[in-house]
């Protein structure tokens, strides 16, 4: 049952980073492209490729059950895979055709090169 508490905590702390990002970034970027969203999933893959790059060196050592709190738990309530759905439908449905598939290209672009830049940054400093 703590795993589970544990697991809970860890996203609502993620929940909330990723509400004070999304509060945030308008304020910053003056856009109706969904800037804070992107933020969010290119800075979660780097940190899911930052803690796997971890896990594969002996770099640093992690316990297995914190590395299921930071990934699932915490990166799971901070990355936004569905907001990134509505946003790229928010996009669609009011005419910003060119604006939505930038949007996917840039987010899954992005975040796979995120996630391997995350990873390999381990080895690099290891």
């Amino acid at each position: 049952m703590k795993y589970y508490l544990l697991i809970a905590l860890f996203g609502a702390f993620g929940t909330l980073a990723r509400f004070s990002v999304l509060q945030i970034t308008p304020k910053i970027f003056q856009t109706i492209f969904p800037i804070g969203t992107l933020t969010v999933n290119l800075s979660g893959c780097f940190l899911i490729g930052l803690v796997s790059g971890i896990l594969n060196t002996k770099f640093i050592t992690i316990d297995e059950d914190l590395k299921n709190y930071i990934t699932i738990g915490f990166l799971g309530g901070f990355t936004t895979f569905s907001s990134f759905s509505q946003d790229f439908f928010n996009l669609i449905h009011s005419s910003n055709y060119l604006l939505a598939f930038i949007y996917i290209f840039i987010s899954v672009f992005f975040g796979l090169l995120m996630f391997y830049l995350g990873d390999k940054l381990i080895h690099i400093i290891s």
